[in-house]
């Protein structure tokens, strides 16, 4: 359902206070993304996991985390306005790493992940059509050495810094070599590549020991008979919208999140493309 125009009552106590950030931060190229998970229908919240091309991967990059400054400003006139993503954070030292990423990074396209350490949420700074870009500096004096990284957008966007419920892309998708018996776990992460089938089978996950609210994501592979997903209520079973099933074409995702009530596991539709 789209947006409903509702209430917003007062936070809880000191929520205004100051949110420390964790200090590693994730930063991924948008050339490096294979599958870019949508918005829901209010525009704030990412329900699904990011998917990297093969081979690529997200690097974690360091910031003091008492300096990290995080946020958006608006841009334009009542009838143009624009969000403009910031990011920036100092990482201490000149080792030659960090010279070498600001000499291969400046310019390159990406999205930065940032976990909050008050409440564990995460927030993405810039979109796959609005891409954060490192504006650098670097301070060898006396008193400091360090090279302060700002991210900031270039093309122009009406939305703001997204939710993101899903996991970080640390590790290349897990390859799954059966479809009918699917082992889901945080060992083999959050991301399953299907495998590609001459013959058509339903999707079945055998195990699961992903955590209630945790999001996973199966990529199709395709083949003459794709492996397909269909609705449930049992144990174990893939709750879809409106019972559509899905069918496992070469390069398709799924979003799940996963449910656990008592015995019950099931793994509740939250986007698809």
């Amino acid at each position: 359902m789209t947006y409903i125009r509702t209430n917003v009552a007062k936070p809880a106590n000191s929520a205004g206070a100051g949110s420390p950030k964790k200090p590693n931060v994730t930063i991924i190229a948008v050339a490096d993304i294979a599958t870019y998970p949508a918005r829901d229908d209010k525009g704030v919240l990412i329900a699904g996991n990011f998917v990297l091309n093969t081979g690529a991967q997200a690097i974690s990059l360091y910031m003091t985390p008492s300096k990290i400054k995080a946020g958006y400003e608006p841009e334009g006139d009542e009838d143009g306005q624009t969000f403009k993503h910031k990011f920036e954070g100092p990482h201490p030292g000149d080792s030659l790493a960090i010279n070498e990423y600001v000499q291969n990074n400046s310019g390159e396209p990406c999205i930065i992940i940032v976990e909050n350490c008050a409440d564990a949420s995460k927030r993405v700074y810039g979109t796959k059509c609005a891409p954060m870009h490192l504006k650098p500096s670097g301070t060898d004096e006396n008193e400091n050495r360090n090279h302060m990284l700002v991210f900031e957008q270039y093309a122009k966007r009406n939305l703001v810094p997204a939710h993101y419920t899903g996991a970080i892309p640390t590790v290349a998708p897990f390859t799954v070599v059966s479809s009918t018996a699917l082992a889901l776990s945080p060992a083999n992460g959050y991301v399953y590549q299907l495998p590609s089938l001459a013959v058509t089978a339903s999707i079945a996950i055998a195990t699961n020991t992903l955590e209630h609210g945790d999001i996973v994501t199966l990529i199709g592979g395709g083949g003459v008979a794709p492996a397909t997903l269909t609705s449930g209520v049992v144990n174990m079973s893939a709750l879809l919208v409106a019972s559509a099933a899905w069918t496992g074409l070469a390069g398709a995702v799924i979003n799940l999140k996963v449910f656990k009530a008592g015995s019950v596991t099931l793994f509740i539709e939250q986007s698809r493309g």
